[in-house]
């Protein structure tokens, strides 16, 4: 079941169908767990299309840069400030283990996506800064993903949007949260990067 399937659901559940032009009286609004439930559903749903090879690969496509998931996150996170990060820091943002944020950033370095810059107080110190190529191939990796967003969302109202995006920006996804929280059994949450690091060793 798709996104847009599951959230018609619980419309679907209380509201009169019309049949041969008999028009109904529609039922009382859905409960609030009867929304929670389309929600996860929803959810469940977008996380899984996300996700997919496909979808990623039509992403990397369009930003011409062979940049898998781990990449773009670490990506945002860099552009999203203003100044370098050490790569604690990023580890601590993206909730990965030090060591796999090292792997990655020396990825993204090879690839001219990232630098690594000197910390003024301390020499010893190394931060990690966005290249012009890395904001550059980011940009274009938002681009796609927005001109999608407008195709799936032509005609829905900016208000309803804005709603969705405040409902969204509520949920707190902390570590756990998949398959041991409100998820149920659906492993959303986190990646497990210690298995991405025992498939590359």
């Amino acid at each position: 079941m798709g996104p847009r399937a599951s959230a018609q659901l619980v419309g679907r559940k209380r509201t009169a169908r019309h049949d041969a032009g008999v028009e109904t009286t529609p039922g009382p609004p859905p409960s609030r767990a009867e929304s929670i439930t389309a929600l996860q559903s929803v959810l469940s749903a977008l996380a899984y299309s996300l996700t997919r090879t496909a979808v990623h690969a039509r992403m990397v496509a369009a930003a011409g840069m062979p940049i898998d998931r781990a990449g773009l996150a670490l990506l945002r996170v860099l552009a999203e400030e203003p100044e370098p990060l050490r790569v604690g820091e990023l580890a601590r943002r993206l909730d990965v283990r030090h060591p796999h944020v090292t792997r990655q950033v020396s990825q993204l370095a090879e690839q001219g996506l990232v630098e690594r810059v000197e910390s003024g107080d301390d020499r010893r110190v190394q931060l990690v800064a966005p290249t012009r190529r890395g904001l550059d191939t980011l940009a274009r990796v938002v681009q796609t993903a927005e001109a999608k967003l407008t195709e799936s969302l032509a005609g829905v109202d900016p208000e309803r949007i804005m709603a969705a995006v405040d409902v969204l920006g509520r949920l707190d996804f902390t570590p756990g949260w998949g398959a041991r929280g409100a998820g149920g059994s659906t492993g959303e949450g986190p990646p497990d990067e210690d298995a991405e690091d025992r498939a590359r060793d």
